[in-house]
């Protein structure tokens, strides 16, 4: 998902191309940057994380103006966390072919590219050797969600030309185009209940969150601002939505209302902040940030502000999501050459790796 940062920036600083390198595979938000998040250091030789053509440039970052047709217009409060670092020891790392089952559900889902190109979803039962392949068309798909319920995935692809928000079985079966335009939408997350969607889209010239019921309709604008804002997701009571948004120069973590008001920001770090994710109770975020140079993992505590360093090494650590237990992380990095997809205890921040091919894997998912 950090396609969307690559496609954001025109003349970009070394952490801004960095950025851009990172969202090439992700459709997500960073994608926008330039991915549905793209955000590795251009010195780390980070290969291009997708194959879409790049979205058009966007304007500079600048103070939100607040007009516009949002249905909110909230003002950015004054950041209210202050966290304090806490660095991690060096972690443990098992290299393991085969996944043992973990957690509340044994099966992910991922996208994966080719040699050829062409960037597919692919779903992966913990203790199976080989993932089953549930899209193969011509592009890319990618950024793939489980439903809630588990019975449903919703995903974004450029089959069609420009970038739209599908939906599909769990299977892969009766595949549909929610958002059949010819703009650019990305990065579509869940309601806990099932009942919406919220996802990011450059319909109005930037990229801002907007919110649809699953089947395409009621589509609502929710924030308003000359930046980009970028991987929206919602809390686990389905009461807030957090995002990733330049629109004070670099990428910072947001909340808002799920209405889109009550905007307030939680970080405040010269480095870029993106790809968040809650975890089950809601009482934390982890996401990812080139704060210390390249991109790695981190957990922020809602409660105390405090900011915990998970991973630390030379690579790009992205896409961070939690088991349903929250007993563990799944997230893609480059530490081992190309995009696999690997496992972390938060507690011990010991490290498995999960996957183990020449592919790109990139974007997972745990199955609820």
């Amino acid at each position: 998902m950090m396609r969307l940062l690559r496609r954001l920036e025109t003349a970009p600083t070394k952490s801004q191309a960095c950025l851009r390198r990172l969202s090439r595979r992700r459709p997500t938000l960073l994608c926008v940057a330039a991915i549905s998040i793209a955000m590795l250091a251009c010195t780390m030789g980070v290969a291009p994380r997708s194959v879409l053509d790049p979205a058009p440039t966007p304007p500079p970052a600048v103070q939100p103006t607040g007009t516009g047709v949002a249905s909110a217009t909230p003002e950015v409060a004054a950041p209210t966390f202050t966290p304090s670092l806490t660095l991690p020891t060096s972690p443990t790392l098992t290299l393991t072919l085969s996944p043992t089952p973990i957690g509340n559900s044994g099966e992910i889902v991922y996208h994966s590219s080719t040699t050829s190109g062409q960037e597919d979803i692919y779903l992966l039962k913990f203790g199976d050797v080989q993932p089953i392949n549930l899209t193969n068309a011509e592009g890319a798909d990618i950024t793939p969600r489980f439903s809630p319920d588990g019975n449903r995935l919703v995903f974004v692809s450029n089959r069609d030309g420009d970038r739209d928000i599908y939906v599909m079985n769990a299977d892969g079966s009766n595949v549909f185009n929610l958002t059949n335009n010819g703009v650019e939408d990305e990065a579509p997350a869940w309601s806990p209940n099932g009942q919406l969607m919220a996802f990011a889209s450059n319909r109005d010239g930037n990229y801002e969150i907007y919110r649809m019921e699953p089947d395409g309709t009621n589509v609502s604008r929710l924030t308003n601002d000359r930046g980009f804002d970028l991987f929206p997701k919602f809390s686990p009571d389905g009461s807030q939505i957090v995002f990733s948004s330049n629109r004070e120069g670099n990428y910072e973590i947001y909340v808002m209302r799920a209405d889109g008001a009550q905007l307030q920001r939680l970080t405040n770090d010269p480095g870029n902040d993106t790809y968040p994710a809650w975890s089950p109770g809601g009482s934390e975020i982890v996401f990812a940030s080139d704060r210390n140079g390249n991109f790695e993992l981190y957990r922020l505590m809602l409660g105390t502000a405090a900011l915990q360093n998970l991973t630390n090494n030379l690579a790009a650590d992205a896409s961070p999501d939690y088991s349903p237990d929250g007993r563990l992380l799944l997230f893609d990095s480059n530490r081992e050459g190309d995009y696999e997809l690997y496992l972390l205890d938060p507690e011990t921040l010991a490290v498995t790796r999960v996957t183990s091919n020449t592919a790109f894997d990139a974007d997972p998912n745990w199955m609820p």
